[in-house]
C-alpha cells in the first residue's frame, strides 16, 4: 500500500519514496501556456502549490531527473520533446520566512540566498566566464552583500553558463510581507523594511530581465501592489477568480473518492464532502482540501472512528494570525459572520486584487482577505459584488472557535465596566447595568442556534453567568419563590454597604419579532402583578423590576422605577 504524502512536498520524495500520488502533471503545459511572461498564481495555503512548483522544476530542469513515467504529462508527445529537461531552473521557496521582527526575517532571507547561490554555483563545474566565476567565489566565501540582486545574478549565470535562458519559480512569494504585516506592532519598521527588500529583489529579478525565459510566482495574496510589482509590465495574475488552472490546486470529487477507494474508504464520501469540500476555484466547484483529506485518511486507516476522524486539521495548521486578527477589529463582522454561519445568503464588495496595505484602508477589504485565504468561497454577481457562503465543516469549526474566544476575551473586557454598573444599580442607577447586559445577551447568543423550546432556558443561563461575574457582595437567585409565583433571577446586596436595590428579573419569549418590546412590558406587568416585590421588600429592598424578551437571537431589555 502507498504511503499518505502528509507533507511532502519534493516531488522526487513523491514519486520515488512510494507515496500517493494524484497526478497534477497536466499543470506543465497549461501553465506554460498562459499569457504572460511573468505568472502569479495565488492560492490558499496548503493546497500544493510548493509540490506543482518543485514538480515544474524537475520537468523543464537540465539536471532534472526521470521522474515522469507513466504520468499524464508524458501524452503530450511534442510539448515533451521540445521542452522536457531542456532548461537552466532556479527555485526558491520562502514558505518558511515566518519570522516576527525585521533582523530576524533579514537573516533569514540571506541565508536563503546564499545557500541557494552557492547550490546553482557548485552545480556549474566547469566556469569558463570570468564574471561569473568572480561572482561564484563572492558567494562561496560569503562575501556577496547583494542579496536583493542575487536572483538577477544566478539567472545570468546559468545563462552564460548554459547558453539558454532560465526558469525562475518564486515560490510563497508573499509569506515574508504576511508576516511582517502580522507582526508590525511589535517592529514599527518591519513591514516597510521587508516590503522595500521584496520590491528591490524581485525588480531585479523580473523587470527587463534579458536571461528570462518565464518565471512563476505563487502566494496566498495578491500584496503591496503599490510597490512590489510597480513597473512589471509583463506580469500576469491568476487568482482564485481566474478561469484558469481551476483543477490543478486542490482535489476534485474523483481524485478525492479514488483515493479514499484506494484505501478502502470509499464509504466516507459523504463525511469527507461535507467537512472538506466545497471551494470553488476561476467557477468550478466542488474542490476539496488536499491536506485535510490526506490527514483524515491517515486518521481513518490508523483505526480511527469517522466521527473522530473528522477534525479541522488545515485550520490547525495553518497561519491564522493574519485571518484571526480582522475577526478581532472588525466590529462589523459580527452580524455578518452571524448570517454566514445561519447558512444566510450574503453579497459583498470584493476587488481581487487588493494589498494588504489596503485591507486597513477599506473595511469591505476583509472580504477580499478571507476569500483569497480560502476561508470564503465567493461567487462572482456583479462587476464587484460576490456572494460569499462557507466552504465546509472544516472552516465553520473555525469560525465557532474564533467567534468563541473573541467573545471570551470581549467579556473579560466588559467586566469590570459590568461589575461597576451592577454596583450602580444596587444604588438605583440602573441605565448602565441594562444597557450592558443588553449589548451582552445580544452579542453572545447571536452565534449560537437556539431551540424554540429550549430558548427560556438558554437565555436565563446566560443571565446568570453575566451576574455571576460580580456576585462578590451580592446574592443572585432563580426561581425564588416571592407573592404568588416563582422569581426567574433576582440579585441584591448582602448587606446594605453594597447598596439598598434589589433587581428582580422576568424573562419572555415573544411570539413575533414585532412583538418583542410588547412581551418585555408584559414581563414587567407580570413582576408588579404577580407580587415578585414582596420576598424583597420583606427584606427592605427597594425593587427595580427588569423585563428580557426575546425572539430568537433578539433581545429587549426594558425597566421602571
Amino acid at each position: 500500500m502507498k504511503r499518505l504524502p502528509i507533507g511532502v512536498s519534493n516531488f522526487e520524495e513523491m514519486i520515488n519514496d512510494n507515496y500517493y500520488y494524484v497526478d497534477k502533471t497536466p499543470l506543465i503545459m497549461d501553465v506554460h501556456e498562459l499569457s504572460g511572461k511573468i505568472k502569479l498564481i495565488t492560492r490558499p495555503r496548503r493546497f500544493g502549490k510548493t509540490l506543482n512548483m518543485d514538480m515544474i522544476r524537475e520537468f523543464y530542469s537540465i539536471d532534472g531527473k526521470d521522474l515522469f513515467g507513466g504520468l499524464r504529462i508524458m501524452d503530450e508527445k511534442e510539448f515533451v520533446k521540445e521542452h522536457y529537461h531542456k532548461y537552466p531552473v532556479v527555485f526558491v521557496s520562502f514558505k518558511d520566512v515566518k519570522k516576527t521582527n525585521w533582523e530576524e526575517a533579514k537573516i533569514s532571507i540571506e541565508t536563503l540566498l546564499e545557500d541557494l547561490a552557492m547550490d546553482v554555483f557548485l552545480s556549474m563545474k566547469d566556469i569558463t566566464d570570468e564574471k561569473i566565476n568572480v561572482l561564484k567565489q563572492e558567494y562561496l566565501k560569503k562575501n556577496a552583500k547583494i542579496y536583493d540582486r542575487t536572483l538577477r545574478v544566478l539567472t545570468e549565470a546559468l545563462y552564460r553558463h548554459h547558453k539558454k535562458k532560465v526558469i525562475l519559480l518564486i515560490d510563497e512569494y508573499d509569506v515574508p510581507i504576511e508576516a511582517a504585516y502580522t507582526y508590525q506592532h511589535r517592529d514599527a519598521d518591519y513591514y516597510e523594511n521587508m516590503v522595500a527588500f521584496m520590491r528591490d529583489l524581485l525588480t531585479a529579478a523580473l523587470k527587463d530581465n534579458p536571461y528570462l525565459e518565464f518565471a512563476i510566482l505563487t502566494g496566498v495574496y495578491r500584496v503591496a501592489k503599490e510597490s512590489i510589482f510597480s513597473g512589471l509590465n509583463n506580469l500576469q495574475e491568476y487568482t482564485i477568480f481566474s478561469p484558469y488552472m481551476q483543477t490543478h490546486f486542490g482535489f476534485t470529487e474523483d481524485e478525492v473518492f479514488d483515493m479514499l477507494k484506494y484505501y478502502g474508504l470509499e464509504s466516507d464520501i459523504n463525511a469527507v464532502r461535507d467537512w472538506y469540500n466545497g471551494y470553488v476555484f476561476g467557477g468550478v466547484e466542488g474542490i476539496y482540501n488536499p491536506w485535510s483529506v490526506i490527514k483524515y485518511i491517515h486518521e481513518r486507516i490508523g483505526g480511527v472512528s469517522i466521527e473522530n476522524a473528522l477534525q479541522p486539521y488545515w485550520i490547525n495548521t495553518s497561519s491564522n494570525d493574519l485571518i484571526i486578527k480582522q475577526i478581532e477589529t472588525n466590529p462589523f463582522l459580527q452580524e455578518d459572520l452571524d448570517k454566514l454561519l445561519s447558512k444566510e445568503e450574503l453579497i459583498v464588495p470584493i476587488d481581487p486584487f487588493l494589498s494588504l496595505r489596503e485591507i486597513d484602508q477599506l473595511p469591505s477589504g476583509v472580504w477580499t482577505l478571507l476569500a483569497n485565504a480560502g476561508y470564503l468561497n465567493a461567487v462572482q454577481m456583479s462587476r464587484s459584488e460576490y456572494s460569499v457562503s462557507i466552504p465546509n465543516k472544516e472552516i465553520e469549526e473555525f469560525y465557532k472557535k474564533s467567534v468563541a474566544n473573541w467573545i471570551e476575551g470581549k467579556t473579560k473586557v466588559m467586566m469590570y465596566s459590568f461589575i461597576r454598573a451592577l454596583r450602580d444599580a444596587m444604588k438605583g442607577n440602573v441605565d448602565k447595568f441594562i444597557e450592558i447586559l443588553k449589548r451582552y445577551l445580544s452579542s453572545s447568543l447571536s452565534y449560537f442556534d437556539i431551540g424554540y423550546d429550549d430558548a427560556e432556558r438558554v437565555y436565563k443561563a446566560f443571565v446568570l453567568g453575566m451576574l455571576s461575574l460580580g456576585t462578590n457582595g451580592y446574592i443572585v437567585e432563580t426561581e425564588s419563590e416571592s407573592g404568588y409565583g416563582r422569581v426567574d433571577v433576582a440579585i441584591y446586596p448582602k448587606d446594605r454597604r453594597y447598596g439598598e436595590y434589589a433587581l428582580v428579573m422576568e424573562l419572555k419569549r415573544a411570539d413575533k419579532e414585532d412583538e418583542i418590546e410588547r412581551a418585555a412590558k408584559e414581563a414587567i406587568d407580570q413582576i408588579e402583578k404577580k407580587g415578585y416585590r414582596e420576598k424583597y421588600e420583606r427584606l427592605g429592598y427597594k425593587v427595580i423590576p427588569i423585563g428580557i424578551a426575546f425572539y430568537g437571537k433578539r433581545v429587549c431589555v426594558q425597566t421602571h422605577i
